[in-house]
């Protein structure tokens, strides 16, 4: 239930870079913020799944959503450019948005990590049958291809480019729950040792503190060589720790609060997609960043709860329809 919230947190994250940039301290956003994205869909990534499995997995998940919020959106830009409130460049947004990756821009701004995420978790599973030190070679690999000069990695179509780079995270949070199942370090998941956590989040923030580069994924920015990867990594690993002991033993006291964490894990997909049209239709009314981040979220969460109840969670969020309601038994 803690790692859930924590699931529902990353989302949220994202929402608050794209509200509001160059927040104070956004460096200590950042540095964490795109890395636990793709670090807890390898914690949470099926060790026994196949590509083809995970080919038709995130296909359903990712790619079918993408494809239709890519239409919808620019079926709004479209519009808009026929309005007083057009988006800049209306043609080019549209034609960014079609190449995918760094070329994306408002209102397609979180599109470039879905899209990296398809390749980079699909990456991870053809890997994933070899030596371990062959994932942390693909890691290193990774890393460096992104540190191709005038952020070349991020301007390939839909940012495939970024996919080795990112599937370093994914690697990372696959391994750290695989080292969590074994019988030594599953001492880590109970509430006195999980104070680890928070060192190793002291520690990623302090190595920002002291110099090291934040993260600017989008635009291949992956911090400083190495040292960066690794302060996110430990940032990541603190986070799962304390929503995993801590945070999970407060929600487990609260009624229903395991029902309302999966209902909003649920809309990430919608919230993702959504959020940079809502931020875009407020920001004028709403100066204010902390009251803009509220209303994107809780617009975007309440028509996430609504899609999927409908047959539109498919398409909308990547979820499988809702069963139709039995229909009671006739009285005899």
């Amino acid at each position: 239930m803690g790692i859930d919230l924590l699931r529902v947190v990353s989302v949220a994250a994202v929402v608050v870079g794209h509200a509001w940039p160059f927040m104070p301290g956004e460096e200590y956003l950042q540095i964490w913020r795109m890395p636990l994205f793709f670090f807890l869909s390898g914690y949470f990534l099926s060790s026994s799944r196949r590509f083809g499995g995970e080919l038709r997995t995130r296909w359903r998940t990712l790619g079918v959503p993408y494809l239709v919020w890519l239409v919808l959106l620019t079926g709004l830009v479209i519009a808009h450019h026929f309005t007083p409130r057009p988006f800049e460049n209306t043609w080019e947004t549209v034609g960014g948005a079609l190449v995918g990756g760094a070329e994306t821009d408002m209102p397609f701004l979180a599109f470039w990590f879905i899209s990296v995420l398809f390749f980079a978790a699909l990456l991870v599973r053809l890997v994933l049958p070899l030596p371990w030190w062959v994932h942390l070679v693909v890691a290193v690999a990774g890393l460096s291809l992104a540190q191709v000069p005038d952020s070349a990695m991020s301007y390939t179509p839909l940012g495939i480019g970024l996919a080795p780079a990112c599937a370093a995270y994914i690697l990372a949070g696959f391994w750290f729950r695989r080292l969590l199942s074994t019988t030594r370090m599953s001492t880590l998941m109970t509430p006195r040792a999980a104070g680890v956590g928070l060192p190793l989040i002291i520690a990623g923030f302090g190595g920002v503190a002291l110099g090291a580069a934040t993260m600017n994924m989008k635009w291949s920015g992956f911090g400083t060589f190495l040292l960066s990867p690794m302060l996110a990594v430990l940032i990541c690993i603190g986070l799962v720790l304390i929503f995993g002991t801590w945070v999970d033993s407060v929600l487990r006291a609260v009624p229903r609060a395991g029902r309302t964490v999966s209902a909003l894990v649920s809309t990430g997909t919608l919230v993702v997609f959504l959020h940079p049209y809502v931020l875009f239709l407020a920001r004028d009314a709403v100066p204010n960043p902390p009251v803009l981040i509220l209303i994107a979220l809780l617009l975007c969460w309440a028509l996430g709860l609504l899609v999927n109840r409908t047959r539109l969670s498919p398409y909308l969020t990547g979820l499988p329809r809702p069963p139709k309601p039995s229909s009671a038994a006739a009285p005899s």
